[in-house]
C-alpha cells in the first residue's frame, strides 16, 4: 500500500520557505536602496576616490603650464602665491591638499614677502634646505665652504611651493599634520588652518613658530579685505 503524502506538512513547509525568500528578498531590497541612497563611508570614499583619479588624469592631459610668478609690492605676492597654489590643487587629491592659508603664511615669513636673498636668487620661498652638496644650493652669507647643508635653489618659485607640498605630504617630521587633517576630511570639516599650522613645531627652530605664522595669516586677510 503506497505511503500517504502527507500534504499539511509540505504546504506548512513550502509556506515557511516561501515567507524565508519574501523576507530575504525585503531585506535585499531595502540594503540596495540603502546603499544606493545611503552609501556608507568606504563606499563613498571608493567612489570619490575613483572620480578624483579619473579627474586628475584628465587634468595631466590638459598639459597646464605653471603660472607666472611676479610681484612688486606684498598684495602681488599674495595673488601670485594664489595662483601657483591653484595651480598645484589641479593636480593634487583632496587628502593631500594644504590650505592656502598656511602656505602663503608661512612663504610670506621665511621669506619676508618674497624679498630675501634665499627667495631672489635661489627661489626659494620656505628656506627649505639640503644636505647633498651636488643639489643646487646657496650657503649663507660668509660662509664659504660646505658646512653640512645649504638652502635649496629651485628653477622657479612655484617648485619650492610644490617642494613645501611634498614635504608636508612625506616626511616623517609632518606625520602629526597628515593625521589631523585626514580626521578634518573624514568629519568633513573644512581644513583649520591655525589648528594646522601648531603641528609644524619641527618645520622651524623658533620657539613661537606657530604664534608668528598665525599673525602673518592674519596681516594677509587684512591685507585681502582692503
Amino acid at each position: 500500500m503506497p505511503k500517504k503524502i502527507n500534504w499539511d506538512n509540505i504546504l506548512n513547509k513550502a509556506w515557511m520557505y516561501t515567507k524565508i525568500f519574501f523576507v530575504s528578498g525585503i531585506v535585499c531590497a531595502m540594503a540596495f536602496a540603502w546603499g544606493t541612497w545611503y552609501p556608507n563611508k568606504w563606499s563613498k570614499a571608493k567612489v570619490n576616490g575613483e572620480l578624483e583619479h579619473f579627474y586628475l588624469e584628465k587634468i595631466k592631459d590638459l598639459d597646464l603650464r605653471e603660472p607666472e610668478f611676479s610681484y612688486n609690492d606684498d598684495m602681488q605676492f599674495v595673488r601670485a602665491m594664489h595662483k601657483c597654489i591653484d595651480y598645484i590643487n589641479f593636480t593634487t587629491p583632496k587628502d593631500k591638499r594644504v590650505p592656502w592659508e598656511m602656505v602663503i603664511g608661512q612663504a610670506a615669513l621665511e621669506s619676508g614677502w618674497g624679498k630675501s636673498r634665499f627667495a631672489t636668487e635661489g627661489n626659494n620661498l620656505f628656506g627649505i634646505r639640503t644636505f647633498t652638496k651636488t643639489t643646487p644650493h646657496l650657503l649663507l652669507v660668509g660662509v664659504t665652504e660646505w658646512p653640512g647643508w645649504g638652502v635649496r635653489k629651485f628653477s622657479s618659485k612655484c617648485d619650492s611651493v610644490k617642494e613645501y607640498f611634498r614635504l608636508l605630504n612625506e616626511h616623517r617630521a609632518y606625520k602629526n599634520f597628515r593625521t589631523k587633517r585626514q580626521v578634518m576630511l573624514e568629519s568633513n570639516k573644512p581644513l583649520d588652518s591655525i589648528v594646522l599650522i601648531k603641528t609644524l613645531d619641527k618645520f622651524s627652530t623658533t620657539k613661537d613658530y606657530d604664534k608668528r605664522v598665525i599673525r602673518m595669516i592674519n596681516k594677509i586677510k587684512k591685507l585681502e579685505t582692503k
